[in-house]
Order: structure tokens, then C-alpha cells, then sequence
């Protein structure tokens, strides 16, 4: 689907908070100098390109009392591969599934598939109620999984802007132990975020009115972090994704991963703990059209936040198993 100039700005505009009013479009509709009728048409127009993941919320898994956490299986034959693949995705709990590595036909950096070879290969994300998160961790563990919970998050919230190939995304220095208390979700609450955690396909009115001063409570304390369109972004051409990697002592993490988090190419970075074999502790995703362009992102961090000299990789996301959005009270 070819995008003018001014379909590029609505897009934009559409991942963004909507405004938590009756009409948001129409609201919307007004700061861009269009029509509510023109969006309609332009957001039923991107779901028949197979553009859109769902029109819904964002919501902030820890502050619904959540948990979460990333886990990487070195599976080192097909044979090992297969089932684990199967495990992970069929697992309700898992929300993104991924093979990342380095691509078979990619010569740069000195670097080749072998290099992987000691390195986990499937990496998965799962999310579970806090009470019952072991419960929910226990199938898959035959894998030996190795966990890297988030220590702190630099960023969150990826927003794609296709007029500049840059990213706008929430940026915060928060650890679990800082995430503010909140009170015990109410049945009543968890009723709305059911209602508005899946893809709603009445984007005039999307809302129940009584629900608004909840919606607009949670969003100023973060528990909503957007109510908005979210894209299948690889359709849209960021088909080169990268995880990438350094060795940061604790006491330097701060410092870099709030470089790292500045950055526009950045869409999500995370402090995560070290594992045996892998020796990496601060994490930044990156989405680009092509495997180059990403090593060249790759590199342009590395030098511009001064992480040159930590021992560093780059994991591409050589296949993708699982996306999917977490569905919380089910």
C-alpha cells in the first residue's frame, strides 16, 4: 500500500494516544486538518493491506499485576529446535517467539552463523498474574530456559514513523522494585481492560462513556500506556530486526542505557542480568528495512553512545515464531 505524504502523517497520528474522548477521531481528525469519514476510510483502508495488528490498548502489564519475562533456549540441532518451537508457541503465556541469530547470507562485521553457535537461539517472551507466574513458567522449563528479566527499562512503547524511519516511544528509567503500588484490580477493572485489549473495529466510538474516567485515571498513572493503532510492522518494510548487545558493568548501565534510550533508531532498551554463556547485560531493540542498514545502526550506537569498547554482539531475528499482544483477566 503506497502512503502519500499526508497518509504518512495520519499514520503516525493514529499510533499515537487517541484522545480518550466519546470521538476520538473526530478529535483527532480536527488537530489534522481532516475529516473523521477520511480516517475511517484510511484505518479500514490499512487493515485490507494487512497493515494493522489491532486498534485497542496498551497496557502496562506490571501495574495489572503481571509479570514478565525474557527467556533465550539454545537448541543446538533441529531435531531440539522443532519441539521447543512448538512448546513456546503453543503456550498461552507467550506473547512474542522468535530465532535470532546471524542470517545465513550475510557477510559483515567478520561475523557468520557459526559465530552463534554457543549462544541461545529461540528467545521468547512470557507474561503471567504475578501469584501464578511459576505455575505458568513450569511447561517449558524441560528447555532449560534461561531467563533475563528486565532490571530496568530505558524504553518502551515502539511508535513507527514511516516519514523519517524514526521511532517516538515512551522513554523512562524505571526498575520493577520503582513501578508505583497500585491497588488490587477490581473485578469491574478488569472488565474494562478486557473490553479494550483486543481489536475493536468500531473506531467512531470506541469507548463506553462510563469507562472514559477510568481510561483517562490509568493513562496519567501509566497503567494505559496508549489507546491506538498498532501496525504488523514488518508489512510495513522493517523486516531487519536486531537485538542488540553489550557488556555493561552495573554501575556504568544508567549512564548508557539512557544514551541508548535517546536514540530515535532505539524502539525498546532494557537492563537485564548476565547468564552463563552469555555475558550481555544492556539491550536495544532496533527495526530497519535491511540486514546492512541494521549492522550499520549497530555500529552508529555503538560509536555515538560510547559503548564501543564493550564486548557487544548483534542477534537478528532471523525468524519470527509468535507476535502477538498480551490479553490480561482471561
Amino acid at each position: 500500500m503506497k502512503l502519500t505524504p499526508q497518509q504518512t502523517e495520519w499514520l503516525y497520528a493514529l499510533q499515537r494516544p487517541w484522545p480518550l474522548v466519546e470521538r476520538p477521531l473526530a478529535a483527532l481528525a480536527e488537530r489534522l486538518a481532516t475529516t473523521e469519514a477520511t480516517l475511517l476510510d484510511f484505518i479500514r483502508d490499512l487493515r485490507q493491506a494487512g497493515l494493522v495488528r489491532r486498534v485497542g490498548g496498551v497496557f502496562d502489564a506490571r501495574r495489572l499485576g503481571y509479570r514478565s519475562c525474557l527467556f533465550g533456549i539454545r537448541a543446538t540441532s533441529e531435531a531440539a529446535l522443532n519441539p521447543a518451537v512448538a512448546a513456546v508457541v503453543a503456550h498461552p503465556g507467550v506473547t512474542h517467539a522468535y530465532l535470532r541469530g546471524w542470517p545465513a547470507d550475510v557477510e559483515a562485521l567478520g561475523l557468520s552463523a557459526a559465530d552463534y553457535a554457543d549462544y541461545p537461539n529461540l528467545w521468547y517472551t512470557l507474561s503471567a498474574p504475578a501469584a501464578t507466574y511459576d505455575e505458568a513458567a513450569a511447561p517449558l522449563a524441560p528447555f532449560n530456559p534461561l531467563p533475563f528479566p528486565a532490571l530496568t527499562r530505558y524504553k518502551i512503547d515502539v511508535v513507527f514513523d514511516l516519514r523519517t524511519r524514526n521511532r517516538d516511544e515512551k522513554t523512562e528509567y524505571l526498575s520493577p522494585s520503582n513501578v508505583l503500588n497500585t491497588a488490587p484490580i477490581t473485578a469491574e477493572q478488569q472488565a474494562i481492560v478486557r473490553r479494550y485489549q483486543d481489536d475493536c473495529l468500531d473506531a467512531a466510538t470506541p469507548f463506553q462513556i462510563p469507562d472514559l474516567a477510568q481510561l483517562n485515571a490509568w493513562q496519567a498513572d501509566g497503567t494505559l500506556r496508549r489507546f491506538g493503532l498498532l501496525l504488523y510492522h514488518r508489512a510495513t518494510g522493517f523486516t531487519a530486526n536486531g537485538m542488540c548487545c553489550w557488556h555493561v558493568p552495573p554501575a556504568e548501565q544508567a549512564t548508557y542505557g539512557r544514551r541508548l534510550a535517546a536514540s530515535p533508531e532505539v524502539t525498546h532498551c532494557y537492563a537485564r542480568p548476565e547468564q552463563p554463556g552469555f555475558p550481555f547485560t544492556l539491550y536495544a531493540m532496533i527495526h530497519k528495512t535491511s540486514w546492512q542498514e541494521a549492522i550499520d545502526t549497530f555500529q552508529m550506537l555503538s560509536r555515538e553512545t560510547g559503548l564501543t569498547h564493550h564486548p557487544q554482539r548483534i542477534f537478528f531475528s532471523t525468524h519470527e515464531y509468535k507476535k502477538s499482544s498480551l490479553r490480561f483477566f482471561i
